[in-house]
């Protein structure tokens, strides 16, 4: 049985070899912090146009003005965006190489008996798949996931700013959302794990046909292999289609709760601005911002299953580079010279 980690332990794993990147990480986790605030600054523009430029006596100017300052803010998230990339590609794939060979050296060192035990489907999916998982997790999911809650942190935060009563009901939605996201933490996890250790096999089934295809036409066993090959697909495929699927509901969840507040907002909204409690600009910028937001935590449920695959790949590697080398060496081991 593999040792049960949790979330945190599982990814504190990975910071001994973070460490050496971690200010190239970081540079690229404020570039795409410095990205969401060029988005959550755009509503401002809005609502400074709706209530000001677009006021009667106003000058056409100033739409001008503000439609230059709109695509200025566009460019630098542009900008941001490219720049996160150039900060974390690069070291990420090193580690994820590093890791590689680190894992391979350890192969060659453990004893016969150890790969007695594992199928080599198993060892190459680690060394593979696994590890690929992981520098995408490091380059996009860890930076990402922590961008996107700040910025729904952040939006949430302006949208009570502009008014308090509409994001007390757009908030109300984030309760069943939080409940809903802890069952799936739990769910996605366990079948993200079946589905890496089933592609493992089968990867071993290849293998091994591969390298013993004269000995099954020989005997004949061609279609035999075939068939056992066949159910070993069939139930990976199951797999992956549960694994969608949950993957699926909570994409729905987190997609109808939050556009449902904002019907709700919406409605309660106008009414507000039809009695002066709140100025339409004001409105324009809430919506504007709302959709920031709801477009993030939409997002957010993709790299959650991102970061729950990691952490499987995670333990998956460790299981194998933990694994103890049962040959050492004699107590009073002797060095032996080769004979002039």
């Amino acid at each position: 049985m593999p040792k049960q980690t949790t979330l945190w332990e599982s990814l504190s794993r990975l910071y001994p070899h973070l460490k050496p990147i971690m200010p190239r990480l970081m540079l690229g986790l404020f570039a795409a912090l410095g990205a969401s605030i060029m988005v959550l600054a755009i509503p401002q523009v809005f609502r400074v146009l709706v209530n000001d430029a677009l006021a009667e006596g106003q000058a056409t100017s100033t739409v001008w003005i503000a439609s230059g300052i709109v695509l200025v803010l566009g460019v630098l998230e542009a900008a941001f965006v490219a720049m996160r990339r150039f900060f974390v590609i690069n070291p990420a794939t090193t580690v994820e190489t590093n890791l590689r060979t680190s894992f391979y050296r350890h192969l060659q060192n453990l004893a016969v008996a150890f790969h007695d035990r594992w199928g080599s489907g198993q060892l190459l999916s680690r060394a593979m798949s696994d590890l690929n998982l992981m520098r995408r997790w490091m380059a996009f999911g860890a930076i990402m996931l922590v961008v996107d809650a700040l910025t729904v942190t952040a939006g949430v935060a302006i949208m009570f700013f502009m008014s308090w009563p509409l994001a007390l009901i757009f908030l109300a939605a984030a309760v069943p959302v939080m409940v809903y996201g802890f069952r799936f933490r739990t769910s996605y996890s366990r079948v993200s794990r079946k589905s890496q250790d089933q592609a493992g096999d089968l990867a071993t089934s290849v293998e091994e046909s591969v390298h013993g295809i004269r000995v099954l036409k020989a005997f004949g066993r061609s279609r035999e292999a075939l068939d056992a090959f066949s159910d070993q697909a069939e139930e990976l495929r199951e797999t992956e289609i549960h694994k969608a699927k949950s993957l699926a509901w909570f994409s729905f969840i987190v997609t109808l709760l939050p556009e449902l507040a904002l019907g709700a907002s919406l409605v309660t909204g106008i009414l507000l601005a039809v009695n002066g409690e709140v100025s339409i600009g004001g409105l324009v910028a809430f919506f504007a911002t709302a959709g920031v937001v709801i477009g993030r935590v939409e997002f957010i449920g993709p790299l959650l299953a991102m970061t729950f695959t990691a952490k499987t790949a995670i333990d998956r590697h460790y299981e194998v580079m933990e694994s103890e080398n049962t040959i050492t060496d004699p107590q009073n081991a002797r060095t032996l010279t080769n004979p002039r």
